[in-house]
């Protein structure tokens, strides 16, 4: 398909999702109808019915703005699903493109913005968060993984060397490019590579995504990591994923998490805690190397991490 036909479809798809979102529109003044009359029976019951019809009445209205409240939420789940529609398609656009290198300032701000428009999991009533929700993993991510997604990708660091000078190896903010289900390899892109694109062939346990979805930690305290977990979090204004220990939960939907980096220039290995957005807080596997003991890029005092 050329880049011409993919604008035009990226269009059509953009009118198809202000149709959804005028249809959640109407959906939620309905529900809000349906709510308005439940309260309007409890706050003010009708003297000359029984008690027996005054329970049957709101049970009917109940029912009503449950079923209301169902059909707002199904009209905001097809917005959400025609967004990733419509991301997969930029995506497809901008491969066609080619390589596009930014400006580190542009970067970061790029990446802040993923981090506040990640999509809020908004399941049926019961059902449990998928993977990449929040902190829900999965042993097969080659299943729910596409071209575009961002990952924390373990890479070779050539700046970074151990005790025998031996290169190590550094958590990088990549992007995949494709998977080869035969090898059981990922093709990833550094997405700060400062000259063209860095790519890399890796195995499954050297990649890890990225949540593709916010958790509702009220909702789904269970896709949530706990106050002492030790995990993988993005450093503020870098590229590099590095080892922290969760402080303080979010506590609701646009809350962030609290995390003490480890920092072997403070007494007590930690450097003071700093707020971090889900979408870059991830699972930290058991045998992840410490980069931060005799390592060039180790942070210097004051936890100023560069890349």
């Amino acid at each position: 398909m050329s880049i011409i036909a993919m604008e035009s479809e990226l269009v059509a798809r953009v009118n198809e999702l202000i149709e959804l979102c005028k249809r959640a529109v109407a959906e939620q003044r309905i529900s809000d109808e349906s709510v308005g009359c439940v309260n309007a029976i409890h706050s003010k019951p009708g003297k000359s019915k029984s008690p027996l019809d005054q329970r049957k009445k709101l049970k009917q209205k109940l029912q009503l703005a449950l079923k209301d409240a169902e059909n707002v939420q199904e009209a905001l789940l097809a917005a959400q699903s025609k967004i990733l529609e419509i991301k997969a398609i930029e995506h497809q656009i901008k491969v066609a493109k080619g390589p596009r290198s930014f400006r580190r300032g542009v970067l970061m701000s790029l990446l802040q913005d993923n981090a506040k428009s990640l999509p809020l999991w908004a399941g049926r009533v019961g059902a449990s968060p998928p993977p990449f929700c929040g902190a829900v993993g999965t042993s097969k991510p080659e299943d729910y993984v596409v071209a575009g997604d961002h990952v924390a990708a373990l890479v070779p660091d050539p700046e970074a060397r151990g005790p025998d000078s031996a290169t190590l190896e550094s958590w990088i903010l990549a992007e995949i490019v494709a998977y080869s289900a035969e090898k059981k390899e990922f093709r990833v892109d550094d997405v700060d590579a400062e000259e063209g694109k860095v790519r890399y062939v890796l195995e499954k346990a050297k990649v890890i995504p990225l949540p593709k979805w916010k958790a509702d930690p009220v909702v789904n305290p269970e896709a949530i990591f706990p106050k002492g977990t030790v995990v993988l979090a993005l450093y503020p204004q870098t590229t590099c994923f590095y080892r922290a220990l969760v402080d303080n939960s979010p506590s609701h939907v646009h809350d962030e998490y609290s995390l003490y980096f480890e920092d072997p220039s403070y007494p007590n290995g930690y450097a003071p805690a700093i707020r971090i957005p889900q979408r870059y807080v991830i699972f930290c596997p058991s045998g992840d190397p410490k980069n931060t003991e005799g390592n060039e890029r180790k942070p210097p005092p004051g936890g100023q991490k560069k890349r």
